[in-house]
């Protein structure tokens, strides 16, 4: 008996270790959503596909004056309110938030309810032991209710699945109203049958004016319904039509019986959402979305195999990879229909998407996405030079549900269609895309963040005068889309207007002011500002944005070695670098939220700076590149929910990280070549979408061998630091030899 007793528990122990083993070489389980959601990251934690319509998560504050909560969720709060199906990934505003469903027990509440007082509404406390979260999986235990929540997706498809109490009353609430950050003209709630609900959100807000329309099927009939608007429930009434309509239902449950809904979202119309629904959900149970949805994040991500690193470093760089996958997202239905610039269209010659986070994205994001998935690139360009094309509008800069709310500055679309196009990425029409990029170049479009714009001083005066808001900045900015928009153009033989943005590229030598190694605010009469200390918040903001003077200091990425003889040449250039890196700040007034991870003066946290710890390849030291990227990715980055620095930002942050990871990173957009840095791992495999493998292999690589000693190529000394995009797509190995002593 003791003899059986032994054999017994030692299969049971085999089989615990074997499943723990097949968990822990699943790539999935080394990427954590919740990274980011705790300081000021602003991601969310639950169920998604790679750039779909639908971002299933929980909310729990959804005030405009609860910054953090710009996701709807923040890893401090002890409440939940409910589960929408769409919001932004890492961005410092917010909207979406759109259909709320909240399971719940008992009385009927069509309140949420305060943090504070969740019993007040329909709010649930909730802890983060009984909280887990994976690609395209979430779940949650409602502790007010003893309600198990699971969430899971497709790119149009919200499923969600409850597992309740044994109740007369366990309720469904169904929340049109709920909206981060934006305003509710009306709703509209349906009840058809005894299983399905319809309706529709009109609101206003980040994304502009817009629709959300739902079909929402349950697994299971209800016992009873109701509606809810002008401030009172309405039993047994079937539609509602309010600026608060809202629906519930009630059923009759078992113990641990789980009823299933689905929700499908439509930018157009309720027929639209019905087709989505029909393409996606029919006939589809929650297990079997979740194992689709898993397995399509599993085929992504294991492109990218890490060998060796730590427990920590493996998952910060895995969870990149999936926060680089969510945005942009698709904005079509099924049979076509978009939204572009408030207006309902129709093709089949691109798949819409939007959210286009450019301002921050054109530096790694969409470069990463030129090397990994040029497939969607291909369609991200295309519906971006549709607004031009279809539309008749002009390309956006910062685009939310196909509007563009004009938040910060530039035309970056261009870049990130040029780089594509540099790059070789086919399906872009060219003769379209440089229509669209002069369109953009020469549309003065009011900057949403810091009132600027001043495009057509900025052409009349070759700079953007101190009067218009956050002026430098919009120069070097301007200066750098132009010189995108002149490699297109001499591409395609334009001589002319070649010339025209070569002399707009190099604007940037017109707001230098030399007296104090500065690009520096310019008056329209010609005259510079006079200096004023660089220590007083008040005195910068209105002439930066973000990442602020030290960051733009640096910022002619497409005219490196000009921007070097400014400074006095290399080792002047390489003196600015080093000042930058170790004075640290002073600062008198408010700080800027949303500058941060300051490294001496330079906010990293935020993107215009992303490219700078780069730039001493340039200046002939690359040695300290490389030791300030190894500090970087130590200091800035970490498996924890506040282990991002600020803002993630549709995934800039993340491409940073696994770039600088890889050991080389794209300091110019719109060149094919990546600055070489330093790698982390002893070795990364890229899967190419040609069928071809690119390796990083970084031969002694510890942590106290940080510094490259040599480089191969393909088995060939390699003495450049710059590798070629046709090199890495080519397939190959590049390998670095590391040591613990810099090469000078």
């Amino acid at each position: 008996m003791k003899k059986e007793l032994l054999i017994f528990l030692s299969m049971i122990l085999f089989s615990h270790a074997g499943n723990a083993q097949q968990r822990k070489n699943d790539i999935l389980s080394w990427v954590d959503p919740f990274i980011g959601t705790g300081g000021h990251g602003h991601t969310f934690p639950g169920a998604t596909t790679p750039f779909g319509m639908i971002q299933l998560s929980p909310d729990q504050n959804t005030k405009s004056g609860d910054w953090d909560w710009c996701s709807g969720y923040h890893y401090s709060s002890k409440t939940i309110m409910g589960f929408s199906h769409n919001h932004l990934s890492g961005t410092g505003w917010a909207d979406l938030g759109d259909i709320l469903i909240m399971p719940t027990v008992g009385k009927i509440k069509m309140l949420p309810g305060s943090e504070e007082k969740p019993e007040t509404g329909y709010r649930s406390t909730f802890s983060h032991e009984k909280e887990t979260a994976s690609p395209g999986y979430y779940s949650v235990m409602l502790d007010s209710y003893g309600i198990k929540a699971e969430l899971t997706a497709s790119p149009r498809v919200g499923f969600h699945k409850y597992t309740f109490p044994k109740s007369e009353e366990s309720n469904v609430i169904v929340d049109p109203t709920n909206k981060i950050f934006g305003n509710i003209y009306h709703t509209l709630v349906s009840v058809e049958g005894n299983n399905k609900i319809k309706g529709y959100c009109y609101s206003n807000g980040w994304g502009g004016k817009r629709f959300a329309y739902f079909v929402m099927e349950f697994s299971k009939p209800f016992k009873s319904y109701g509606t809810y608007s002008e401030g009172k429930i309405k039993e047994n009434e079937k539609i509602a039509l309010a600026k608060d309509a809202k629906a519930f239902v009630r059923f009759s449950t078992e113990e641990n019986e789980s009823i299933e809904v689905k929700v499908s979202i439509s930018p157009v119309s309720t027929e639209g959402a019905q087709e989505n629904f029909d393409a996606e959900a029919k006939n589809v149970d929650f297990a079997k979305a979740k194992e689709t949805a898993q397995n399509t994040w599993r085929d992504l991500i294991s492109r990218f195999q890490v060998t060796g690193g730590t427990d920590d470093q493996r998952k910060t760089f895995y969870t990149g990879v999936y926060h680089t996958f969510i945005a942009p997202n698709l904005y079509m239905d099924t049979n076509g229909d978009y939204v572009a610039a408030e207006e309902n269209m129709n093709t089949k010659w691109f798949t819409n998407y939007s959210t286009y986070s450019y301002w921050d994205g054109f530096r790694a994001t969409h470069p990463l996405l030129t090397i990994m998935d040029q497939k969607h690139t291909k369609e991200f360009a295309n519906s971006l030079i549709s607004r031009y094309t279809d539309r008749k509008d002009h390309m956006p800069i910062w685009e939310l549900c196909g509007y563009d709310n004009f938040c910060m500055l530039g035309y970056h679309s261009v870049s990130v269609i040029w780089d594509a196009i540099s790059k070789g990425v086919p399906g872009i029409d060219e003769e379209k895309a440089f229509a669209a990029m002069k369109d953009a170049s020469l549309t003065d479009k009011m900057s949403s963040s810091d009132g600027g714009g001043g495009l057509n001083d900025y052409i009349k005066l070759g700079y953007t005068p101190s009067e218009n808001g956050a002026s430098v900045s919009a120069t070097l900015e301007y200066a750098y889309d132009d010189w995108c928009i002149q490699q297109l153009a001499e591409k395609l033989g334009k001589k002319e207007e070649a010339e025209v943005y070569k002399k707009r590229s190099m604007s940037f030598l017109n707001t230098f002011n030399k007296e104090n190694n500065h690009f520096w605010p310019k008056q329209k009469n010609g005259e510079f500002l006079p200096d004023f200390t660089l220590n007083d918040w008040k005195k910068l903001q209105p002439h930066w944005v973000s990442g602020n003077i030290w960051a733009y200091d640096f910022f002619v990425p497409h005219q490196i070695d000009e921007m070097m003889k400014l400074y006095g040449g290399k080792k002047g250039f390489e003196e600015k670098l080093d000042k930058t890196f170790s004075e640290a700040l002073k600062m008198e007034g408010e700080q800027h939220v949303d500058i941060s991870g300051f490294i001496g003066s330079l906010g990293f946290g935020d993107e215009p700076g992303h490219h700078v710890p780069y730039l001493y390849n340039y200046a002939g030291a690359p040695y300290k590149t490389q030791k300030m990227i190894k500090y970087i990715r130590d200091n800035m980055y970490a498996a924890k929910p506040d282990g991002i620095v600020n803002n993630e930002d549709c995934g800039q942050m993340s491409a940073w990280y696994i770039f600088s990871s890889l050991g080389f990173y794209p300091v110019t957009p719109g060149k094919p070549v990546y600055a070489i840095g330093a790698p982390q791992f002893p070795k990364v495999s890229l899967q190419l979408e040609n069928g071809k493998t690119f390796t990083v292999k970084a031969d002694k690589i510890s942590d106290k061998n940080i510094y490259v000693q040599k480089t191969f190529l393909n088995g060939k000394e390699f003495k450049s630091w710059e590798i070629s995009h046709s090199d890495i797509m080519n397939g190959g190995e590049l390998k670095f030899v590391m040591g613990s002593k810099p090469v000078k």
